[in-house]
């Protein structure tokens, strides 16, 4: 869960590397570093904490790596911190050597010794002693001894303006410009950089030379790969407000006006025998992407009548599941690159079943690898804390749930007539800001609260506490309602926080019983609804919806609690952007 960034320019590498590395950050930003190469050698400059620090004299020469880190194998600091050199190379490098104790106990037992405790420095100590004059050489036959997932970019003092990269189950893109050659770990980074950009497939190489990139196998061989230009949807935009989390949830009502166009002009027919005669659907996410998937689950149950088994990504394969062919699979990542969820495609896809992929990232390792690729248009995400993405799963399973269900039945579900009014719905849902920021105020000191729900309303009250528990560090549970006297009422006391989601009108009554349990032991509550009942009801706050169709209110009832969670963070005095031990492209397991 790293960023890394190779460049060859004639002319302000290091300005360019640093900007890139800003676009970056959000795949980690414990530690950062640039390493560039002159005629006289590497100079390198890397520091702990933000890639801010990086910020002084720009280093000398024309080749340049970059890297900003999330800690996985040694604690963030300057040593720590790529690039890793080793004789005539520097490394950057995302991903995890699974194997690396045992390679790095090879070069001990051969007397090298190490500056770092990462995994990455086994790497370039590995490539410096296979040297032999060549190379892209020295880098293939070390790639091949490695274990586990990888996307690296190496330079050579021997080589300038030469850089050679390979990637293994972490991304990779490379990137052409009037008067610069890139690689990186998403396109995303390289908007206003980068006019055109190619990704690379797992095992293979990229290889910056004589001013040209080459896509190239372990032998050296070349591979033809077209690059297609930019697009705006993969630019990121300029930000207006003070964190990325608020300039995305105020981008929400474009980003589904976006999704919902994109979703009416795809095709699903390539899709329809998938859809048709699959013998059992399964749906695979982690976070708040398993949230959503929860949602497609509980949609396509009620309106299609078919079991739909969800699992989180990452025990999915350890399950043995009993899935194989002619079985649709939906796998759900924002990034694309999530690496549990790619594994578990890959596993459902090896034993015959049809992937059909959700993510918001179209040239994405999860989209190359699926049969069938729905690509959703939040627009880039910088802020680790999903907001407008979840909003946009939302919306592209319900989409997906309504043509399963016109291939299984020839007809669409009611909400599909409803999509058009979530937009405005989203922009409404703004309303309850000024609601949100005093529930914040009279919440911030809480340890821990709960937030309760009925049906899809669990999946929002799940959603709602695990932004609160990723931005605000409070210790948040969602709920079903009905659960509550299963053990969870014993933790209930005066002043605790208890949140309730009620958007289904034959339900409302029930969930009301549950504050009223809770409220008479103490508790404080809160009710997020649209039904006019709420003016009726014991809680100590209410927040009256949006209204939308029933079926889609999870689409909008969320939009309250993503900014609650904003505010709780904001008065709490941390950072919503960049959350401690969290990172935004999950590319590890």
């Amino acid at each position: 869960m790293c960023g890394i960034v190779g460049l060859v320019a004639k002319d302000n590498c290091y300005s360019r590397i640093l900007s890139t590395l800003g676009r970056l950050e959000y795949r980690g930003y414990d530690s950062a570093g640039i390493a560039l190469l002159s005629e006289k050698g590497f100079s390198v400059r890397k520091k702990k904490g933000g890639v801010s620090n990086l910020a002084g004299e720009p280093l000398a020469g024309k080749t340049g790596i970059g890297h900003t880190r999330w800690a996985t194998h040694g604690a963030p600091s300057d040593a720590n911190a790529h690039p890793h050199i080793a004789g005539k190379f520097a490394l950057v490098h995302n991903g995890i050597v699974e194997n690396y104790a045992a390679l790095k106990a090879e070069l001990l037992r051969e007397g090298e010794t190490f500056l770092s405790e990462t995994d990455s420095e086994v790497i370039v100590k590995l490539i410096a002693r296979a040297y032999r004059g060549d190379f892209f050489a020295a880098v293939s036959s070390v790639c091949a001894r490695l274990e586990g997932a990888y996307a690296i970019a190496v330079l050579c003092e021997d080589c300038p303006e030469e850089i050679v990269c390979a990637k293994y189950r972490s991304p990779l893109v490379a990137g052409v410009s009037c008067d610069a050659l890139y690689v990186c770990s998403d396109a995303p980074a390289l908007s206003g950089e980068a006019d055109a950009i190619a990704a690379a497939r797992d095992g293979e190489f990229i290889h910056i030379r004589d001013g040209k990139i080459t896509f190239c196998d372990r032998e050296g061989n070349r591979l033809e790969r077209a690059f297609t230009p930019v697009t705006e949807q993969e630019r990121m935009r300029d930000r207006r407000r003070g964190t990325f989390m608020e300039e995305e949830i105020f981008d929400i009502p474009r980003a589904l006006s976006d999704t919902l166009a994109a979703l009416r002009r795809t095709d699903f027919a390539p899709c329809a025998r998938a859809m048709r005669s699959a013998g059992k659907v399964f749906a695979v996410a982690c976070g708040t992407a398993f949230h959503a998937a929860l949602a497609f689950k509980d949609t396509v149950e009620r309106e299609v009548k078919i079991p739909v088994l969800c699992h989180t990504s990452s025990e999915f394969r350890y399950r043995d599941p009993l899935v194989g062919k002619g079985d649709l699979v939906v796998a759900v990542s924002q990034s694309g690159e999530t690496a549990d969820t790619l594994e578990a495609a890959r596993l459902a896809r090896s034993r015959g079943a049809y992937i059909l992929a959700i993510t918001n990232v179209a040239r994405s390792s999860l989209a190359s690898l699926a049969d069938f690729s729905v690509a959703m248009r939040a627009g880039p995400e910088i802020a680790v804390a999903a907001t407008k993405s979840y909003n946009c799963q939302l919306l592209c399973l319900y989409y997906v749930a309504a043509e399963l269900c016109f291939f299984r039945h020839t007809r669409y579900p009611a909400y599909m007539a409803e999509l058009s009014a979530l937009p405005a719905a989203a922009t409404a849902a703004f309303g309850t800001f000024s609601a949100m920021d005093s529930l914040a105020q009279r919440l911030q000191g809480a340890q821990g609260m709960y937030f309760l729900g009925r049906d899809a309303d669990v999946r929002t009250a799940a959603e709602g506490a695990l932004k609160v528990k990723e931005i605000a560090y409070v210790f948040a549970e969602g709920y079903a309602a009905g659960e509550l006297k299963h053990g969870t009422l014993a933790l209930i006391e005066d002043g605790f926080p208890v949140l309730a989601v009620a958007t289904r009108a034959d339900l409302f009554r029930k969930t009301e019983n549950a504050l009223e349990e809770v409220r008479s032991r103490g508790a404080y509550t809160a009710l997020f609804s649209q039904c006019e009942a709420i003016s009726e009801s014991c809680a100590d706050f209410k927040c009256r919806l949006p209204a939308v169709c029933e079926a889609l209110m999870p689409i909008i009832a969320v939009i309250p609690l993503q900014y609650f969670a904003l505010r709780m963070c904001a008065l709490r005095g941390y950072d919503p952007d960049k959350p401690r031990n969290l990172a935004k492209s999950v590319t590890v397991e």
